[in-house]
């Protein structure tokens, strides 16, 4: 056995192969905690995790997430029944199982899991609440007394090795300070990494946690901490805030670049005919660098659904807008993380809207999305398209008689509608104004044409819930029946157009 002392007073103990590289803090330090390595030989092992192989989330009591969510493989609860916030939380890439048979026999093989963790020996066993932020560790199984937290980055090299495993088994608590990370390099997988956790586990926000925790009772994951591995709770709850939580990097060799993954969700997923509701998108990249968007995304509405506001990213690039499509065109996502793509969306009419992006839609220079996305949602019920109405009064005249024809503008949304091109109603061959045109539409102007042989309303708003009026007298010396039709889109307003057409028909008769 050789030793060192380095210049920060750190004792170095160098022993034979096989055996564990232990550091001590000098006691002038007043610090008794013991930190350590160990050489490619360690003891720790990988357990079998069974059907929870595919769990990228599992509860026992609950599962409950806020905002956009993004799980990367399956969801399980049992024997607990309450999933909620999904959506706008979205599982891709796996199913939802909550109480059934297959969740039962999820829990079932992480209690076995949990269990071999927990029989694991020690190589190195740590004493009073620990803090791992900034130790770097080789491959092995750390033992911890009472609790351990993370504040900073804890590095895991696994010195060039795919298979290092590294086992932790804390009796009490694992929490994480904001902004912490969790990183596996020089070859690891992050996937054979195991926190075995005697109580419970909390990541603070903003946390990058690379591994699998596996947790007696509960895990809570604050707002935007993401985890390349699982997190999976035995008896109690796993809450969620604006996670992701990806076990894609466990079905990848980890020198193979992970593919980045889409998800998207409608918040509120329900809105009535003329509400607005949030479409994200969320980009996901589980891989350890970062990915550059190397075309653009397009995400196309379903017809009926429309762009309702501005949309937003942080993915940087360029976001673009049309009535039924946004694009972004260029930008990075983050390694280990995600960015999104916000935007306000309507509808004006009831039904299920599917929004879809296809698998490869995505392309990156880490590879495109292997798995389509998709959100739903449900809008009911009516219709808040304006809508116009037609008729003559009388609509019956002698030849050279006039008739009133009156054009009726309806609104059934709950905010006025505003005309954004002029409604022109042409009149039948035979058929010509007689009188000034009138409109109670407020703000428009209307006028006929020097020969009388249209109608024109210019501007103009149709009240909330309401209606208003185009007036004009017409006549005509030729008898016959004359059909008069305002096409599907003539009326275009603010909250969309008309979705059927308006006839009338005037009858001129000779009396002579």
């Amino acid at each position: 056995m050789t030793t060192q002392r380095n210049q920060t007073g750190l004792f170095l103990f160098k022993l034979g192969a096989g055996a564990v590289l232990i550091s001590m803090i000098a006691a002038c330090n007043g610090d008794s905690r013991v930190h350590g390595t160990n050489d490619a030989s360690a003891s720790a092992a990988a357990p079998s995790l069974g059907t929870a192989d595919e769990f990228a989330v599992l509860a026992g009591t609950t599962v409950t997430n806020e905002g956009p969510t993004v799980i990367s493989g399956s969801l399980g609860l049992s024997p607990g029944t309450a999933i909620t916030g999904f959506p706008p939380g979205s599982v891709i890439g796996g199913t939802i199982h909550a109480a059934d048979a297959v969740a039962l026999q999820t829990q079932a093989d992480t209690t076995i899991a949990f269990d071999a963790l927990a029989a694991e020996g020690c190589d190195v066993t740590f004493g009073v609440p620990t803090d791992l932020g900034g130790m770097t560790l080789s491959p092995g199984a750390f033992c911890f007394a009472s609790s351990a937290n993370i504040t900073g980055v804890l590095t895991l090299d696994a010195g060039g090795d795919p298979e290092a495993v590294f086992v932790f088994k804390v009796a009490s608590t694992l929490i994480t300070a904001s902004d912490a990370s969790v990183l596996v390099t020089d070859g690891g997988n992050p996937c054979n990494v195991f926190f075995q956790v005697g109580s419970s586990a909390t990541l603070g926000t903003g946390t990058r946690f690379a591994g699998s925790i596996l947790a007696l009772t509960s895990i809570a994951l604050q707002t935007n901490a993401s985890v390349v591995g699982r997190t999976l709770a035995r008896n109690g709850a796993v809450t969620l805030d604006s996670n992701i939580v990806s076990i894609a990097s466990c079905r990848k060799l980890p020198e193979t670049p992970a593919s980045p993954i889409l998800g998207k969700a409608f918040s509120p997923s329900t809105i009535e005919a003329g509400g607005s509701s949030t479409l994200t998108i969320t980009l996901v990249n589980p891989d350890s660098n970062d990915a550059i968007l190397i075309a653009p995304l397009v995400d196309m509405l379903p017809s009926g659904l429309e762009i309702a506001g501005a949309a937003t990213t942080d993915c940087g690039g360029t976001l673009t807008t049309t009535d039924s499509s946004v694009t972004l065109t260029g930008g990075t996502i983050p390694a280990d993380g995600s960015c999104t793509i916000v935007v306000e969306v309507t509808a004006l009419c009831e039904g299920t809207y599917v929004n879809t992006l296809a698998a490869g839609a995505l392309l990156t220079d880490n590879g495109p999305n292997v798995v389509a996305a998709e959100a739903t949602l449900v809008v009911g019920p009516n219709c808040v398209r304006p809508s116009l109405e037609k008729s003559f009064t009388p609509d019956t005249i002698a030849s050279g008689a006039t008739s009133t024809l009156v054009i009726t503008l309806i609104n059934p949304g709950s905010s006025p509608s505003d005309l954004i091109a002029p409604l022109t109603d042409v009149f039948p061959a035979g058929v010509v104004a007689s009188g000034t045109a009138t409109t109670t539409c407020e703000g428009g102007s209307v006028t006929t044409d020097s020969l009388g042989s249209s109608v024109v309303l210019t501007g103009g708003s149709i009240p909330s819930g309401g209606s208003c009026t185009v007036t004009v007298v017409v006549t005509s010396n030729v008898e016959g029946t004359y059909g008069n039709t305002l096409e599907a889109g003539a009326l275009q307003t603010t909250s969309g157009t008309n979705a059927a057409e308006a006839t009338a028909s005037l009858t001129v008769v000779d009396l002579t």
